[in-house]
């Protein structure tokens, strides 16, 4: 039997403007949908993660916006129009789809995390943050951009400066300042002591045990080593006492696993100098910053300076 070709030309034709049709309904509801990127900071020392919470707002008056979202897999929504502006991953038990419904003036909110990694002078850096709308089959709509976003990233003189650790690059900061981002490490780690200092210029003290109090000489170098998940939103935030002179911060870097899997823990690395006789406590809190009212884990560590 001979077949149709006018049937087979306007069955095409019937599933050309349907596609035409969904395709100009999508493009209809993207142009209601308006988003913000408001950063929780203006600067960030080079290589430190930052905050960015982002809206997207349903700024019709009388028509609805529908788009499927993870609620885990940030990066699979949202992208930045910098090369070197990254967006870190998140990881969760349960990565679930969920339909979002905006009506008119309802707002989707989430927290974004990024960083800029490390560079070598302190300059503004600008970069626009784009949504992309995932329909429930997973595709994947061409991104909505926010305005533009500047921080200014700062390189402190004492990074230039600061001795590399052996396991990582040295980003420095200030005493009270949150680690930085992950970064992939081919070098071995040194070994690990806790319970008793080794000695100078034999191989490199690292501490990782709170309970046993560091024990150093003037002019020694050091390491506290903590564990760290960036993945997980959480932050090591280390606090030194006011205006002491016992010990100098050289720096600190996050050193990634050698499994090279998502979500697997690294470690965060603080570096310091032995400078003067004393006695400090160095206080490490692992904390979200957007949960203040949760209980954070605190580590104290012991500082000793001796003179021989």
């Amino acid at each position: 039997m001979k077949k149709n070709p006018f049937l087979f030309f306007g069955a095409l034709l019937v599933l050309v403007f349907f596609s035409l049709c969904f395709s100009g309904s999508v493009r209809a509801e993207d142009s209601l949908l308006k988003i913000q990127a408001i950063p929780d900071q203006n600067s960030v020392k080079s290589g430190m993660m930052f905050l960015i919470h982002v809206q997207v707002t349903n700024s019709s008056s009388d028509a609805s916006a529908d788009f499927w979202s993870n609620s885990c897999s940030y990066e699979k929504h949202w992208v930045t129009d910098n090369a070197g502006v990254f967006i870190q991953s998140w990881t969760c038990n349960e990565n679930t789809l969920e339909q979002i419904t905006l009506e008119p003036g309802d707002v989707y909110e989430k927290n974004i995390i990024l960083y800029i990694p490390k560079k070598d002078k302190t300059e503004p850096v600008t970069f626009r943050l784009g949504f992309k709308r995932m329909s429930e089959n997973g595709d994947v709509a061409e991104p909505l951009w926010s305005d533009p976003v500047t921080m200014d990233v700062i390189v402190p003189e004492e990074m230039k400066e600061a001795t590399p650790l052996v396991v990582a690059d040295v980003a420095a900061q200030t005493p009270d300042h949150v680690p930085g981002t992950s970064t992939e490490m081919n070098e071995t780690p040194p070994a690990v002591v806790s319970d008793s200092a080794v000695p100078a210029g034999s191989q490199p003290l690292v501490f990782q045990d709170p309970g046993v109090p560091i024990t150093v000489q003037p002019g020694d170098e050091f390491s506290i080593t903590l564990t760290s998940n960036p993945s997980t939103g959480f932050r090591w935030k280390m606090t030194l006492p006011e205006d002491q002179k016992t010990v100098k911060l050289l720096g600190s870097a996050h050193v990634a696993s050698h499994e090279v899997m998502p979500g697997v823990p690294g470690e965060e690395v603080y570096k310091f100098k032995a400078m003067t006789p004393g006695e400090i406590k160095v206080d490490f809190v692992y904390e979200r910053p957007w949960e203040p009212k949760a209980a954070p884990t605190r580590k104290i560590f012991t500082i000793l300076v001796q003179e021989n």
